[in-house]
């Protein structure tokens, strides 16, 4: 035994380093079994799998990671399994994992993407996986890394063993569809090297701070810039988004290698000192030690943050007070109907100034119980991971809503041989301008 974990900790050296650990936590099994994760894994490689009974391309990796934990489960791989199936479904959830060989523990908690291990991990979208070293709650592997051709030689290369090159199951189908390439290496963020003489704590958000005022925001007064009746050509909608794209992130120094980071997404402004994001994009990163959150223009400008005005996880809408004054504020516009143009400018995959077009596809509720926060629409603009915060914009140059998410869901359990819908979820502008009056009425008071 002594000599399998020294093998297997041989093996973790050899996979790439994520700088960050596990997020820990205590759960229930869909058995009733207590969980303590990672600690009941020590000696072991787990793998923490985000998925659904409704999810297509999770069942279509169900072949490959059955297969893949049959034959390396005995040498010291576990999975737990993290369902987002939503209270109705969680009764049929026992047999369905029996019935496709998924013999791992499940934790379920019915409340589906609001799960609160989704919540703690930040899942946006499924199959999502993580690696962990049990032992040492190490985060070693995820995304990309533990789907299709990929899922084998990194668990292996995880536990000290030799790589098979052991083709997945799904390929041995003829319908089957070749892996999607990795985008291409984005440029190295200039912010990295500019943030180190321009950033000095006093005159930025802490993350002490900002923990605090995320809990308790700190309102003050925002005046809003009337909306825009002038029909613009696309051209021109796109020139306005580029002059009013801002980013938003943190610079922030790592846990694990005591190096400076810069992670960013998208911001828009509201007011010329106010900027308005997704709330999940402020929230402190897992390896943060300590650092700031700084707001940026195109120009890689870095303006000071000052207060958290206003935030809201449900709504994932937060609102940052900044010292840059001349900012151009875009206006907001509530009335969004189905079918009307839609318009992003964002940085996807860290690659800067990208604009697409597309229309309003739905208008819908998370939850109607909890009013303007679970309001949502679903657009046919283009984004991804980095484009969190960006504005969408109408014709006429208004902000209909903002960057949330991307969910894919697939017809078949064999995603190459079924329809795939990619929903573009972003926040409605009148969901802002809630939490907007909001802000007003507490500075007011």
């Amino acid at each position: 035994m002594r000599s399998f974990l020294l093998a297997l900790s041989f093996g973790l050296v050899t996979l790439p380093a994520f700088a960050e650990d596990a997020k820990p936590f205590a759960a229930v099994s869909t058995t009733g079994a207590k969980i303590a994760f990672p600690g009941d894994y020590k000696g072991k490689v787990v793998m923490l799998d985000f998925w659904a009974t409704w999810c297509g391309p999770c069942i279509g990796e169900l072949p490959n990671l059955t297969k893949v934990y049959a034959d390396l489960h005995p040498k010291g791989l576990e999975i737990l399994g993290v369902s987002l199936d939503s209270d109705d479904r969680k009764a049929s959830l026992g047999e369905f994992t029996k019935d496709k060989g998924m013999t791992w523990t499940q934790i379920c908690d019915g409340k589906g993407w609001q799960a609160e291990l989704a919540q703690l991990y930040g899942v946006r979208g499924i199959p999502a996986c993580f690696l962990v070293n049990g032992t040492t709650g190490e985060l070693l592997a995820k995304g990309a890394d533990l789907r299709g051709a990929s899922l084998r030689p990194t668990i292996e290369k995880a536990l000290g063993l030799p790589v098979s090159n052991t083709p997945p199951v799904a390929s041995t189908r003829p319908s089957a569809k070749p892996a999607t390439p990795a985008a291409p290496p984005a440029p190295p963020d200039p912010l990295l090297e500019i943030a180190p003489k321009v950033v000095k704590p006093e005159r930025f958000l802490s993350h002490e701070a900002v923990k605090a005022q995320l809990k308790s925001p700190k309102p003050g007064l925002i005046s809003l810039v009337a909306e825009s009746t002038q029909s613009k050509s696309s051209r021109d909608v796109a020139r306005t988004a580029r002059a009013a794209h801002l980013r938003i992130g943190w610079f922030y120094r790592c846990t694990r290698c005591d190096k400076m980071h810069i992670n960013m997404a998208g911001a828009y402004a509201v007011a010329p000192d106010v900027v308005a994001t997704a709330n999940h994009v402020i929230e402190p990163p897992a390896t943060l030690k300590e650092g700031s959150v700084i707001v940026a223009n195109a120009d890689n400008e870095i303006f000071a943050t000052t207060a958290i005005l206003g935030a809201d996880a449900k709504a994932d809408v937060a609102l940052i007070r900044v010292t840059a004054g001349g900012l151009k504020p875009l206006p907001l516009r509530a009335d969004v109907d189905l079918g009307e143009p839609a318009y992003c400018f964002s940085d996807p995959l860290k690659h800067r100034g990208y604009f697409s077009a597309g229309i309003v596809n739905r208008l819908y509720s998370l939850d109607s119980t909890e009013g303007a926060a679970s309001q949502r629409l679903n657009v046919s603009t283009d984004w991804a991971q980095g484009s969190s915060g960006s504005a969408v914009l109408d014709e006429y140059g208004n902000v209909i809503g903002h960057v949330a998410r991307i969910q894919t869901f697939n017809s078949n359990p064999a995603p190459s041989n079924g329809t795939t819908l990619v929903l573009h979820e972003a926040i409605p502008a009148k969901t802002v301008l809630n939490l907007i009056k909001r802000v007003n009425e507490s500075a007011s008071r």
